[in-house]
């Protein structure tokens, strides 16, 4: 039996961040098998029901991109020996960057294309994930 005073609270603190990281990586990798819809596709879709073939490849694409992110923030936030803090802070922040930085290169990518906001996109993302709410 594991006594509470053996436990590395730290170390469990630690864990908690990649293990998220990794629930996430699956959760969205799971979405690009064969015969499913693409996490970043169903979120696109509650906006704009009918996607082009190319809108369609980009969010597949960029779903596989997020899933590798999630990957490689786990895999750091793993080996990292900065404090627990700091890695939580690294790993929201590049999140946002990389949520904000994408929002404005599919612009550049897809001109004269209607995107929505970045208010909107986040909405849309909620309504996916939780559905019914």
């Amino acid at each position: 039996m594991v006594s509470l005073e053996s436990v590395d609270t730290t170390a469990l603190w630690r864990a908690v961040p990649a293990l998220v990281l990794v629930w996430l990586a699956i959760f969205f990798g799971r979405t690009l098998r064969a015969g499913r819809t693409p996490l970043i596709e169903r979120i696109a879709r509650v906006s704009t029901p009918e996607l082009t073939q190319d809108l369609r490849r980009y969010t597949r694409r960029l779903t596989a991109v997020w899933c590798a992110y999630f990957v490689v923030a786990a895999s750091l936030s793993a080996i990292t020996t900065l404090p627990a803090v700091w890695t939580g802070a690294l790993v929201w922040m590049s999140t946002g960057l990389l949520f904000v930085g994408e929002h404005r290169v599919r612009g550049h990518l897809f001109p004269g294309h209607g995107f929505p906001g970045l208010k909107q996109q986040l909405r849309d993302t909620w309504r996916v994930w939780h559905p019914g709410s």
